[in-house]
């Protein structure tokens, strides 16, 4: 049977990352890169694309930034001691995130 892999989101909550290898039967693999995949059948896949969870935010976003992600993607913004977390289901965190990257680099010219 073949498997498919989905990244996991550098910010996840450990505790999160734990929970959705077990509810949703994954394995986790590391690339050559050191990049954390989720390894899996891909209906197991699509269910734990929609698990909330808690991503903590990169650094440099603005104020006004966050806020537009969080509006166009649907989030909520939640503090911890780590810092300001994304939350949400994790395919729209995944794609707020990027959206958040996209808007920093716009910003700096990149």
């Amino acid at each position: 049977m073949v498997k498919h892999t989905m990244r996991v989101l550098s910010g996840m909550q450990p505790r999160q990352v734990d929970e959705m290898i077990v509810e949703y039967h994954l394995n986790m693999l590391q690339t050559a890169d050191g990049i954390l995949l989720f390894e899996g059948e891909l209906e197991d896949l699509r269910r734990a694309s929609k698990h909330v969870v808690d991503v903590t935010l990169p650094p440099g976003p603005t104020v006004s930034e966050i806020k537009e992600t969080i509006d166009k993607f649907n989030l909520k913004l939640k503090q911890s001691d780590e810092g300001p977390q994304l939350h949400g289901p994790l395919i729209d965190v995944n794609d707020a995130v990027n959206y958040l990257v996209d808007l920093m680099k716009e910003r700096l010219g990149m």
